[in-house]
């Protein structure tokens, strides 16, 4: 029987959020700023669907952002397989609600990761993925850590 999956809850993923986030809002802001006939509900609208796409797609598409492949993470089903596009809606659409700079920023993000059992956010949980240190053979080599370690013996 194959151990589950736990996510990576080191300050690694904090960093790799870190970076999306900053690369997001600049994103979100150039789109917004470059349409000179949006009003500023529509500036604010464009940023908005900017900043969720920038998640969105690369999720979708290779279950990792830019700045979790800078620090070597990714994102996977809780069989280990790819994050894909269903997941990535869900993990996006939770985003909203979890990393929103007017409900206390993305605290609810980080103390559900840090408190979860598998260190997931509630995007992560809804979505049935967690994020994992990436491996070339996939996460059970080295990138999943095994459920019942000890938290000294976890990969």
């Amino acid at each position: 029987m194959r151990d589950p999956l736990v996510g990576d809850a080191t300050k690694v993923r904090l960093f790799a959020a870190g970076v999306d986030n900053l690369l997001a809002m600049f994103l979100a802001s150039l789109i917004a700023s470059r349409v000179p006939e949006l009003t500023n509900n529509d500036r604010v609208a464009a940023a908005i669907v900017a900043y969720l796409a920038y998640f969105l797609v690369q999720e979708g598409a290779w279950s990792n952002t830019i700045g979790k492949r800078l620090f070597g993470l990714r994102i996977c089903r809780l069989s280990g397989a790819r994050c894909g596009w269903r997941a990535a809606l869900i993990r996006t659409g939770t985003r909203v609600l979890e990393v929103n700079p007017l409900l206390f920023g993305g605290l609810p993000a980080a103390l559900a990761g840090v408190f979860s059992k598998r260190h997931q956010r509630f995007g992560d949980m809804l979505s049935g993925c967690l994020v994992v240190r990436a491996t070339r053979n996939g996460p059970q080599a080295g990138a999943a850590q095994r459920e019942d370690a000890p938290d000294g013996a976890r990969g």
